[in-house]
């Protein structure tokens, strides 16, 4: 990830947020889950930072919104249960991973809102980043 598309990400995030007037954190992490980028917003809450960050683990270790790792979590006990067993993984709305051309390079996490608008100003973020391939 290049230094021009973590600042497109966090920027797309942060005028999302903005326009929904919510302060949020954003995490951009690499596939290792190494954080890569982050911003908080002046206002948002101290457990968004780590919120965030897990988040955007999730969705790029696991190569799916960390939304649809809460829906496969709550479909499948067993697999909730194992969620217990690493805490890193994240069931909660805002994880999205990021994807260029060749494939997941990493994961961007929002925390800060409910869950509906941390779910939609991750997508808008996405959407807008998907613009620059």
């Amino acid at each position: 990830m290049t230094q021009a598309f973590l600042e497109a990400i966090l920027l797309a995030a942060q005028q999302e947020a903005q326009r929904q007037h919510i302060p949020v954190t954003v995490t951009v992490v690499d596939t290792g889950g190494h954080v890569r980028a982050l911003v908080r917003q002046e206002g948002c809450s101290y457990f968004a930072l780590e919120s965030s960050r897990l988040k955007a683990i999730t969705a790029s270790q696991l190569r799916i919104p960390s939304h649809v790792v809460g829906e496969l979590g709550q479909k499948f006990p067993a697999l909730q249960a194992s969620f217990v067993t690493n805490p890193a993984i994240s069931g909660l709305p805002g994880g999205f991973p990021l994807v260029r051309e060749n494939g997941v390079v990493g994961g961007v996490g929002i925390a800060g809102g409910n869950f509906e608008q941390d779910q939609a100003i991750g997508a808008a973020a996405v959407a807008a980043v998907a613009l620059l391939a």
